[in-house]
């Protein structure tokens, strides 16, 4: 026998014997399952004694609208809470969770690896034929709904929430997470049955198994999302995403004493090459007592009480911003501080500052990737942005070679246009 024929034969039976998973696995781990139109990526480590699936569903706020804001939150309380899973998982010392980020639904699953087996049907009947319990819907949606009420009474998220809303107006991102009142009174039982068949679909998931775990498990987790509607691939709708003229709002609040603002530029996604540059810059200016927002319009100036900045990684356009906590009078004052420093970052950004930065960031990176959770988020994360998974590897090299000119090229941004929202005391 030739070595062609066996070579036929074995791929017969290795076809024969995977029938309901057609999986194209690649030398990183990372496979694209042709049967589900799922991706699931994987990292072994096996100096660890656990496993995590995180599960990244493309969607989140892109999923809602004005009128069912908040929920992908609420739904996220009532499908763990409804399942088997819940229970079982926290008997064996394991854990598992949803939530619903700006561009996401996420799941995630931690168990330690000899339990593994003891729970994984519980979670695939979690996956693939959830209970949705009314009464916890009910008890959920109170809950939820009081929440919402108390947040009422926290300033800095009211300042947080109108910010958004201004900044990203027309966008997904301009709604809240958690949703309204208004909009979560009116989500019915019936809708969280209908959110979970219209939005979790398998070419959506982007999976990824890190840890201590059996080759097995990538062919079992094949299979389960195999038993999920497949849908079509999932694309992100960026239209509205960006800033197209200035803006500024001053809303009054009654409660507050000092003002609180927030600045906003339009800033790159996290697809864009300027991306890390743009973190390095975001350190420099506002990651902390020693930043250039701190210290000039705070020590120096005395404008403001707090302030920093950040720059949120996001699929389509997202925005970096500048907050303050200060007294109105200020406010215009170091709004034009800020504009002064953003515009001349080319004559007065330094060598050490960038080098600082840099350190910071690689510092942060690297432990936030020491727990197979959080290695498996990040890994989900990248994978989702269409930047491999693998990326979270590059990342630490991209940043060690950033330099000077890429900084100055990312601060372009601060040439385009702004939203400023204020939330002043009431006798201003």
């Amino acid at each position: 026998m030739n070595k062609l024929k066996v070579l036929i034969i074995v791929i017969v039976l290795l076809v024969l014997a995977n029938m309901t998973v057609m999986v194209f696995l690649s030398e990183k781990g990372k496979m694209a399952d042709n049967s589900t139109g799922a991706t699931i990526v994987t990292k072994k480590r096996d100096f660890t004694k656990t496993v995590t699936i995180q599960l990244m569903v493309k969607g989140g706020l892109f999923a809602e609208t004005q009128e069912n804001n908040g929920i992908g939150a609420l739904f996220s309380r009532v499908w763990v809470k409804s399942n088997k899973i819940l229970e079982t998982v926290e008997y064996y010392g394991g854990n598992i969770s949803a939530k619903v980020s700006p561009f996401a639904f996420e799941v995630r699953f931690s168990i330690p690896t000899n339990e593994l087996d003891k729970v994984y049907n519980d979670f695939e009947s979690f996956l693939v034929n959830p209970v949705f319990n009314k009464e916890i819907f009910e008890r959920e949606k109170l809950q939820h709904l009081d929440e919402l009420k108390t947040s009422l009474d926290n300033p800095n998220l009211i300042a947080q929430n109108g910010f958004m809303a201004l900044a990203f107006e027309g966008s997904p991102y301009a709604m809240p997470l958690e949703g309204q009142e208004t909009s979560v009174k009116n989500i019915q039982y019936e809708d969280i049955g209908n959110y979970y068949k219209a939005n979790i679909k398998a070419s959506y998931i982007v999976a990824v198994i890190a840890g201590n775990f059996n080759d097995e498990l990538k062919n079992r987790l094949s299979s389960t999302l195999l038993k999920i509607d497949r849908g079509n691939p999932y694309k992100y709708d960026c239209t509205n995403s960006l800033i197209t003229e200035e803006k500024r709002k001053e809303v009054t609040d009654s409660r507050i004493k000092q003002a609180k603002v927030y600045i906003g530029y339009n800033a790159p996604d996290a697809r864009s090459e300027d991306y890390a540059a743009l973190k390095v810059l975001t350190d420099i200016l506002g990651g902390g007592m020693s930043s250039r927002y701190f210290t000039e319009i705070r020590k120096n100036s005395s404008y403001a009480y707090a302030v920093g900045a950040g720059y949120p990684s996001r699929y389509c356009s997202s925005r970096f911003f500048i907050s303050m906590g200060l007294d109105y009078d200020n406010v215009d004052s170091a709004i034009n501080k800020i504009e002064e420093i953003n515009l001349n970052l080319k004559d007065t950004i330094t060598e050490q500052e960038i080098d600082k930065a840099k350190k910071s960031i690689l510092g942060s990176s690297l432990m936030e990737t020491q727990s197979n959770a959080s290695l498996a988020w990040t890994m989900a994360f990248f994978e989702t942005m269409g930047l491999g998974a693998d990326y979270y590897e590059k990342y630490v090299d991209v940043l060690k070679h950033i330099k000077k000119d890429d900084l100055i090229k990312a601060a372009e941004i601060f040439k385009g246009n702004k939203a400023v929202y204020i939330l002043k005391p009431e006798d201003n």
